[in-house]
């Protein structure tokens, strides 16, 4: 198992990074495999499907949205498609006439997508999601289209990460590792984890990458009643002594990264309970990422966690890591029949608790290498054991 650390380059000095190459290595593996899997047409609904597929900016937004056809990809053409009222932010591969526009009468909408050269002629068309509306649409569009399930072309190109997007994800990842040392360095008795999460968002914004993936990094673990690890901060103060999960995320021109781990606050040495406790369950991880090769199922990554003894946690052991959560989600009673491909990036998760002490929790991003796991961001603070 070797370790990658930052790419700083990314960050510091942005005007150099080649997106152009990026996008264009995306499409072409994109197009490979509507061609691997007999699809004439790709139609994409979810904000990073669409940016995957066609490069483009968006604004950040919360909550779900509806699906709707945001972008198609045509084989016969390779060109991609967007519905976007405006060109800011799109990429110059997707011209004007590329462009589709925003209406909420969807006889607009089909005319905007009959438009499209080469969909009308299509026979089979992938979709990732979909409405009870969205086969009649289509049918009026390209009636002699079947509408079939797009996720394993799409996945297969989007899984395997390339060198450059690696890069970004380890960017991202020196984003987070940033914001935990800053995170480290002001815990103290007293502050709330709302304190804490306030230290975190400045440590972001002094990066440059003020969009933070989530806002659920700190968790003082209980010590009365069963030991949970929260997403929400409160107010309550942190005691001195008290283990506290830290689980920072930060993007990097649209890839996230993330790091893991578990301090003692006021930053004394734990006690001998808590280190032995903080040994379980890097071991127990250590296991799980020994296991992270291509070829192996989402049953392996679990055995291997089993095998070490411990319980296991409530939340995925592993996840896809990429333009933001991807597949495949491993955890109890999900993802066993999943199959690692290579080059795939995981973030791994242990979390190991006892009642009266609280818990530990560790992750770490996993490289997916033929030639055995990559952890793809240094060590960092960790006192909890």
């Amino acid at each position: 198992m070797t370790t990658v650390s930052p790419c700083a380059a990314l960050v510091a000095e942005p005007a150099r990074v080649d997106d152009e190459a990026v996008r264009a290595d995306r499409r072409r593996r994109l197009f490979a495999a509507l061609d691997a899997h007999d699809l004439d047409a790709l139609v994409l609904g979810r904000p990073a499907e669409v940016a995957f597929a066609a490069g483009a900016r968006q604004l950040w937004t919360a909550g779900a949205r509806p699906f709707g056809p945001l972008a198609v990809a045509v084989r016969a053409t390779g060109r991609t498609h967007l519905l976007s009222v405006w060109d800011a932010d799109v990429p110059p591969e997707v011209g004007h006439d590329d462009l589709y526009g925003l209406s909420w009468n969807p006889a607009h909408i089909a005319a905007s997508l009959a438009a499209i050269p080469g969909l009308a002629e299509a026979r089979r068309v992938g979709t990732t999601s979909s409405t009870p509306g969205f086969p009649r649409l289509l049918a009026a569009v390209a009636p002699s289209a079947a509408v079939v399930d797009g996720g394993p072309a799409l996945w297969a190109a989007r899984a395997p990460k390339s060198p450059a997007e690696v890069d970004r994800i380890v960017a991202a990842a020196g984003i987070a590792r940033a914001a935990l040392d800053a995170l480290v360095a002001a815990l103290a008795p007293g502050l709330s984890e709302r304190d804490l999460l306030a230290v975190y968002l400045a440590s972001l914004a002094a990066a440059g990458a003020p969009t933070p993936p989530t806002e659920g990094v700190v968790c003082a673990t209980p010590t009365s009643g069963p030991p949970s690890l929260r997403r929400l901060a409160t107010v309550t103060p942190i005691a001195a002594g008290q283990l506290v999960a830290l689980d920072p995320g930060g993007f990097c021109r649209g890839y996230e990264g993330g790091v893991g781990r578990t301090v003692v606050c006021g930053g004394g040495s734990p006690t001998a309970a808590q280190a032995a406790l903080g040994d379980r369950c890097r071991f127990a991880s250590d296991a799980v990422v020994a296991a992270c090769r291509p070829g192996a199922t989402g049953a392996d990554l679990v055995a291997a966690w089993t095998a070490t003894g411990e319980s296991l946690p409530a939340a995925p052991l592993a996840h896809g890591v990429g333009l933001g959560v991807e597949p495949p989600v491993v955890g109890p009673g999900v993802g066993a029949g999943a199959v690692l491909a290579a080059d795939t990036v995981l973030a791994v998760t242990g979390w190991v608790a006892e009642p009266g002490m609280g818990g530990h929790f560790h992750r770490d991003l996993v490289l997916v290498d033929a030639g055995g796991p990559r952890v793809l961001i240094a060590e960092s603070p960790e006192n909890g054991g």
